[in-house]
Formats: structure tokens, C-alpha cells, sequence
């Protein structure tokens, strides 16, 4: 099946661009390796640029079936990698899926409205390219930040859910 692929778009500060099998050692060093930027994850920090292939699979593969997934964010002046954003398809063993908001910044960049910023140009993506009816977000309840990010992009707390074994903020917000 062929899909209508997404080109890389801007916003003020950011590129935002489809992952390349090349952002590996990017996306290990500063996300998935990073102990600060998943200190909040459920899965925790990867050992190994091995423990972060799959991920980066993931998303290609993602982006190649649906034509959106998480993709990389770069700084627009610098060029520089700064993390990841994007919009996933979230499967619960084959009965019903969502569509979630991701996203994560090296700490360098965290406290300047960057992962609001990233996080607003995809939900704008979400309902206006791709049509959607409403995108969730699931977040460790603790991460306050996190929070504050998505309660400014205009998502609403719904509740406390399980995910990945642990107790997670479940959020959801629908097109108007």
C-alpha cells in the first residue's frame, strides 16, 4: 500500500524531518543513551547504539506504512540534532489503536518552549495533513514538564493508565 509521505517542514527554530537510517548514532547519544532526557521513560536508558536500532527501525518502517512517524529535530539555525517529536501509531493487541504524540530534547535545549514548539507544528500536521480525529499522550505523571508542554499545545487529562508496567498520565486531544 502507498502512502502519502510527509515532507520534512519548519517552524521558527526547527527542522522537522523524517529519521534516516544514518541519525543512529544521533539519536543513541542524545536521546535513547541520554540518562537525563529517559530518566522519565518506562523502558529507561539504552546501553548499547543496539538497544537503539529497533527504535530507529521503528520509525522508518512507521513512516514508510503510514507516511508520518517520530522524526528527528534539528536545530534550524546550527543544523544540529536536538531530538525527536512526532506522531506514532499506538496498537493495543489488535483491538483498537491511537495516535500518540512523542517527543524528547536534549537537556540543553529543554526550559526554552522548543518541545511546545515541535510538539505544536505536529499536532497541527496531525489534523490538518493527516486528517486526524484526536492524538493522546502518555507521560509518567511526575514528569512535570512534560505535562506543562502539553497542557500549553492544549491536551486534556483524561486519567492514569497502565503503560509499559508502569502508572502513566493518559491525555487526549481532539480536533475541534
Amino acid at each position: 500500500m502507498s502512502v502519502n509521505i510527509m515532507d520534512p517542514f519548519t517552524t521558527e527554530r526547527l527542522t522537522l524531518r523524517p529519521f534516516r537510517a544514518d541519525d543512529a548514532d544521533a539519536l543513541f547519544t542524545n536521546v535513547f543513551g541520554h540518562p537525563e532526557v529517559m530518566y522519565f521513560s518506562a523502558y529507561g536508558t539504552h546501553a548499547t547504539i543496539g538497544d537503539t536500532l529497533p527504535y530507529l527501525e521503528r520509525y522508518i518502517a512507521h513512516q514508510a506504512r503510514r507516511g508520518f512517524s517520530i522524526w528527528a529535530v534539528e536545530d534550524r539555525k546550527s543544523g544540529d540534532f536536538i531530538g525527536m517529536c512526532g506522531l506514532i501509531e499506538r496498537d493495543y493487541n489488535d483491538e483498537s489503536s491511537d495516535i500518540e504524540l512523542g517527543y524528547r530534547l536534549r537537556p540543553e535545549y529543554w526550559g526554552h518552549g522548543l518541545a511546545t514548539e515541535a510538539a505544536a507544528a505536529w499536532v497541527a500536521h496531525g489534523f490538518e495533513t493527516l486528517g486526524l480525529d484526536r492524538i493522546i499522550a502518555i507521560v509518567r505523571p511526575a514528569h512535570r514538564a512534560s505535562l506543562h508542554v502539553l497542557d500549553k499545545v492544549g491536551f486534556k487529562y483524561v486519567g492514569e493508565r497502565m503503560s509499559s508496567g508502569k502508572q502513566a498520565a493518559y491525555l487526549v486531544l481532539d480536533r475541534v
